[in-house]
């Protein structure tokens, strides 16, 4: 069944992140952090669902990340855009994943083996990426300071093009020699 719990759970993420990015725009900052965890909490289920009841599939396998990348590209531009989030740390975290869907696309259409295989790095990367928005979501609802939170930024940079670069020649090494072979 392709429309299982976890499925669902996902594409309820999905679903989610226009209503969070419009809140975040219009400054609604208890309903954005709200949205937001609600979507992290689907994120948590539709993983622990598709373990426990056996329910992964190759839709789960491709919708997840994908999610993923929706909601935090959505999040970090339009933190971005409202000025709570530095510019260059959107452009960071939106060149990695526009540059590691490019190298997926070439990857398929040259009809090599298309791997969606998380590293270490990348998942820290990812929790990172969503841990800085909840920050900056929660910052804005209570009003605290945080002289930290640039070094935040600049971590959650970091890792984002380190745990990038590290994946993309990570897959390097499994392509092929010769173009003309499938990889």
């Amino acid at each position: 069944m392709i429309l299982n719990i976890p499925n669902s759970l996902t594409l309820s993420r999905l679903f989610l992140t226009p209503l969070l990015t419009i809140a975040i725009i219009y400054r609604q900052f208890e309903l954005a952090l709200a949205l937001f965890l609600l979507a992290a909490v689907t994120d948590l289920l539709d993983g622990l669902f598709a373990r426990l009841l056996n329910q992964c599939t190759l839709l789960g396998l491709y919708l997840d990340p994908a999610a993923d990348k929706v909601l935090t590209l959505a999040c970090y531009l339009s933190l971005a855009f409202i000025g709570l989030m530095p510019a260059w740390l959107a452009v960071v975290v939106f060149f990695k994943d526009l540059f590691m869907i490019l190298g997926a696309a070439i990857i398929f259409f040259c009809g090599w083996e298309l791997k969606v295989e998380p590293s270490r790095w990348g998942k820290q990367a990812t929790f990172l990426q969503l841990l800085t928005v909840a920050v900056v979501l929660l910052l804005a609802v209570t009003g605290w300071p945080a002289p930290w939170l640039v070094w935040l930024f600049f971590m959650t940079g970091l890792l984002t093009i380190f745990s990038g670069g590290h994946y993309i020649f990570r897959r390097l090494r499994t392509l092929p020699d010769d173009p003309s072979l499938p990889g």
